[in-house]
């Protein structure tokens, strides 16, 4: 089973770890960003917006503006940007308490499913997401050699 993000938050996480990436090098313009991160302009400007408002981001109009993080990338954890572009991740299909009967049982599960995935998120910081978006991929370059074909027929 995959978590699944909204496109807000996708682009969101997107931005962010582009603008670590970028962090004591100055500001990003988000044409740059978007550019960077095939994220569609105007989309980009309004999560740019919600990680403003919630004090992740700061932006400084003119020629030389941008975008830049508000604390070092050690600084900011992941469920920091996950719940300011999600918002509190509760799902809306029922209120607490309503599940019945063995449906409960689903719901205390995907409750403490939820609570682990938190608490993974919670122990990653920007600066922790750069360093595995350079992980490479681990490649088997193989240490064993075929043997060399023997006559035919034996």
């Amino acid at each position: 089973m995959r978590m699944r993000f909204s496109m807000k938050t996708e682009y969101g996480v997107r931005a962010i770890v582009e603008l670590a990436a970028n962090a004591g090098r100055g500001a990003l313009q988000s044409g740059e960003i978007a550019r960077r991160q095939s994220i569609p302009g105007p989309f980009l400007d309004q999560v740019l917006m919600t990680l403003r408002r919630a004090g992740l981001v700061t932006s400084t109009r003119g020629p030389r503006g941008g975008h830049t993080l508000a604390r070092r990338p050690d600084e900011i954890r992941l469920d920091e940007v996950i719940t300011c572009l999600e918002g509190n991740g509760r799902d809306s299909r029922q209120p607490d308490g309503a599940a019945a009967g063995d449906s409960r049982v689903l719901a205390q599960v995907s409750e403490k499913a939820e609570q682990a995935a938190r608490d993974v998120f919670a122990s990653h910081t920007l600066a922790d997401c750069l360093r595995l978006r350079r992980v490479e991929p681990r490649v088997f370059h193989g240490i064993f050699h075929s043997a060399p074909a023997g006559p035919k027929g034996s």
